[in-house]
């Protein structure tokens, strides 16, 4: 099949007549993570950090983009399917023989190392971090 592609850019056209267009994927590395039971399903956050991996004992285990275990979240037997959803950070899990589904609302949690930082007041008081972002 022969066709046209016109591409402008700017006041300059290029006219390419019985030009075939061909597009595919160039492999730029690949990792093979060993896991502690056999995954079930796999859901990746839409902004690519996490991966959250359903295996076949009802665990959650979530990685990192490097492919490093960061925890394991309790998900419940016989759940056989995963996804994220970005609002509201959620995970959904659905069984078809239980007929269920569960919601895992997620808050991301950061830990800081603050051993040797000077502090004042009580040093096992919690710390508690708000963050805005309507700035009317």
């Amino acid at each position: 099949m022969k066709f046209r592609f016109i591409l402008c850019m700017g006041s300059a056209v290029l006219l390419i007549a019985g030009a075939h267009a061909h597009a595919g994927f160039e492999l730029q590395g690949q990792k093979t993570i060993d896991l502690k039971a056999s995954p079930v399903d796999i859901a990746v956050s839409q902004d690519g950090k996490w991966t959250f991996i359903l295996t076949s004992e009802g665990k959650v285990q979530v990685l990192a983009m490097d492919g490093k275990l960061v925890q394991t979240l309790e998900g419940g037997e016989g759940f056989n399917r995963i996804q994220f959803s970005q609002p509201g950070n959620r995970l959904l899990l659905s069984s078809t023989r239980n007929k269920a589904i569960k919601i895992l609302s997620l808050d991301l949690v950061h830990t800081f190392d603050i051993a040797g930082s000077p502090y004042k007041g009580p040093e096992k008081a919690p710390v508690l971090i708000a963050v805005f972002n309507d700035f009317q």
